[in-house]
This record gives structure tokens, C-alpha cells and sequence, in this order.
């Protein structure tokens, strides 16, 4: 029978995944693919050291203007959505998200994006940070340290290409490649990458107002070592391991890529073996490399930022993690209702380049940690209902 925690739908906002009942959130869909990886199995740990990875809850965007960029996003196909997540937390939840001398985050806005009939999992924490916010700009070219782009499966780039252009999305190129195999980068009203692949299975469109994308295939992050990177990803259960050999762009392409030199990299796949089968793209930039590390904490840094991970158990997850030298933000976090019923919680590993990894997982109930003696009491606060 699949479980859920405590009988509550867990899903992810506020920069971490939230925990509250299903009668608190408003769902703006009957069903949405998020269900999938909050019904977590009963999963039989294949070794001692199995943190029972399952899915990827999301990936989350930090932006400036909510409202402009969720319409973006809805252009493309993420139509549906999950809101009504708590706009202020507990020190502990600050603490999480590496916030360590503030009493309480706030957020302006925020929502889980969902792309209704996607192949795979899609979904987008897209959240505005009202305090602590960092609204320096997100990574200027697709080769820097850190978590890049997000890959976007389309039946028909060609056509796609022309809709959003015509509605003034910003591509860095035109199209490369050939038909069934072409790509292309664009920037969201943020300037985060996306990248628009072409399936070799071709859709046309059915209509000239709607996009033909279907899936995001992969997650885009660089890192300064891939061998080190993929070992590193093995702890976590990314154990099914595709290896890109080494290759030089041609100048074209590589222009496609934003970059007026041939440019070389290698790097791998890696994806799990069960649950939602996700998959990650690591790529080691050779030329040009950038040695700019990732976004440092607090995690409110404006971009793409962050993957929630769902684990069974996510005190288990930890210890074996540690065990194996994997470093953390913070302690565990109980998540999210600020009392001492939560049976869920929240923790952020670390990569060798600084991408954070939010471990999601059942947790048993404590009592709330008092907040400092600086701080005002504790105040839960929900976004008002719409009108």
C-alpha cells in the first residue's frame, strides 16, 4: 500500500517541502503529478547503506516578480499548480535554508507549478522572498559551477521557437541541429536558462497559440570533477550511470551554447533505478571553464536553486549520508506546521560544488524547539484566501 506522511500531502514551497493538511492547501487541480512522489511505497532498502531516494519533488526558481514569471511558466505548459503554503516558519525552518542569525523567513508569494500530462516529473517551487532576499542576477552564461538549466522536451522545437519568440521570450541563438535533434537555450523574465530540446519522436503542433512540450528530460548541473561528482551521486541513489565522453563544439554549436569560441566538455548522466527514474545531467566544462562557485547560503539567492529529494526516512538518510562524509546546511528541521505534531522533515546536503540537495522524509514528532531568546514569540502565517 503506498504511504503518505501521517495520512498529509507533502509537497514543496517556501524553499523547502511543506507539510500541512490536504485541507489547508488550495489545489488547483483534481490530479497533478506531484501524487506520484508524495505516495511514497513501501520501498526494501537494497543495502544498509540505501537512503531509499525515490523522486524528485521539484526544482525551485527564486524571483523577483511572481506574478509575470508564473505567467511565463504557464505559457509553457504549467498550467496547474498547488498554493496556500505558509509564508513564515519556524528558526529551525530559517536555519534549513542556512538563514542561521534570522528568527523568522518571510515570503511574498509562492506555488508549486505542475505541468498537467507531463511524461515525467515536472514540478517547479517557484517562490518570491519577501526576507532574506538576494536579487543579484542569475548565472550569466550555461557553464557555471552549480545547478544551470532545466531541459524542456518539445514535439516541435520549430514551432515553439516561433510562438514564444513572437511573445517576446528571449532566446540566446537560433535553433541548432536537425530535425528529431535540435536545441535551443532561452531565459526566462528572470534570466534563467531553460533548455528546448527537440524529441526524435516528432509531435506537430496542434495548435499555433500552445506549445508542444511534454516533459523535462533532465536537470542541468556543472560541476569542477565529474568523477568525483558521479561518486558523489552514487551515495544518493543515482547509480544508473551514462558516461559523456569528452567532445569539442563545433563553432556553431557551440554558439548555441552562448559562446563565440568552440568550447569542450565531458561529464555524465546519472538517474535512478526506481520511483520516478529522474535524471541529472553533470557536465565538467573543459573550455571555457568557470571556477565561480555556486550560490552560497542562505538559499534565497534569485535563480535556480535547489532539488527536493524524496526519501522515506529522513533521519535515516542522514546518518547514513554522514557516515559516508556528505556534509549538511543544518540539522534536520521538523516541517511545517510549527508544532509538535509534524511527521516530516527537511534537511539540505551539499555537493562538491555547492548545489543543495533538500532531503524530504517522514520524521518522528518532537517538541518544538523554543525560538532564541532575541526573537518575537512564533508566528505561523498563511496568504490570505483569494477573493
Amino acid at each position: 500500500m503506498p504511504k503518505s506522511f501521517f495520512n498529509l500531502l507533502q509537497v514543496s514551497a517556501t524553499g523547502l517541502a511543506i507539510l500541512i493538511c490536504t485541507s489547508a492547501l488550495r489545489v488547483k487541480s483534481d490530479d497533478y503529478e506531484l501524487q506520484a512522489t508524495v505516495q511514497t511505497p513501501d520501498i526494501a532498502f537494497e543495502s544498509e547503506t540505501d537512503i531509499g531516494l525515490w523522486a524528485r519533488f521539484h526544482f525551485a526558481i527564486h524571483t523577483e516578480d511572481f506574478d509575470s514569471t508564473r505567467d511565463f511558466y504557464r505559457r509553457l505548459g504549467f498550467t496547474q499548480g498547488i498554493t496556500g503554503f505558509p509564508l513564515t516558519n519556524t528558526h529551525a525552518m530559517a536555519r534549513a535554508l542556512g538563514m542561521f542569525d534570522l528568527c523568522q523567513y518571510e515570503l511574498e508569494k509562492g506555488e508549486v507549478l505542475l505541468f498537467p500530462g507531463a511524461e515525467n516529473t515536472t514540478g517547479i517551487d517557484l517562490l518570491q522572498w519577501r526576507v532574506p532576499f538576494n536579487p543579484e542576477p542569475p548565472y550569466d552564461k550555461p557553464n557555471h559551477l552549480g545547478m544551470a538549466y532545466a531541459a524542456l522536451m518539445t514535439g516541435d522545437l520549430m514551432s515553439d521557437y516561433a510562438l514564444l519568440k513572437n511573445q517576446g521570450v528571449e532566446f540566446i541563438s537560433e535553433p541548432y541541429g536537425t530535425s528529431g535533434n535540435r536545441f535551443v537555450f532561452m531565459r526566462d523574465p528572470d534570466g534563467i536558462y531553460l533548455k528546448l530540446e527537440e524529441s526524435p519522436i516528432l509531435r506537430l503542433a496542434q495548435s499555433p497559440q500552445q506549445t508542444q512540450i511534454m516533459g523535462m528530460p533532465y536537470i542541468g548541473i556543472n560541476v569542477s570533477d565529474v568523477e568525483a561528482s558521479v561518486a558523489f551521486y552514487r551515495r544518493f541513489g543515482y547509480t544508473n550511470v551514462r558516461w559523456i565522453n569528452e567532445q569539442t563544439l563545433t563553432a556553431k554549436e557551440s554558439a548555441a551554447w552562448g559562446f563565440d569560441q568552440p568550447v569542450t566538455y565531458r561529464g555524465a548522466d546519472v538517474a535512478l533505478d526506481r520511483g520516478d527514474r529522474h535524471r541529472l545531467r553533470l557536465l565538467q566544462w573543459i573550455v571555457p571553464f568557470d571556477p565561480e562557485p555556486a550560490y552560497p547560503p542562505p538559499i534565497n539567492h534569485k535563480g535556480i536553486n535547489r532539488l527536493a529529494l524524496t526519501v522515506p526516512d529522513v533521519e535515516r538518510a542522514v546518518a547514513i549520508l554522514k557516515s559516508q562524509d556528505v556534509p549538511f546546511l543544518s540539522e534536520v528541521a521538523p516541517c511545517c506546521s510549527g508544532t509538535d505534531t509534524d511527521t516530516g522533515g527537511i534537511v539540505h546536503a551539499v555537493d562538491p560544488d555547492g548545489v543543495f540537495l533538500e532531503l524530504v522524509g517522514d520524521l518522528t514528532p518532537r517538541p518544538v524547539l523554543p525560538q532564541p531568546a532575541h526573537c518575537p514569540p512564533l508566528e505561523i502565517r498563511y496568504p490570505s484566501a483569494p477573493k
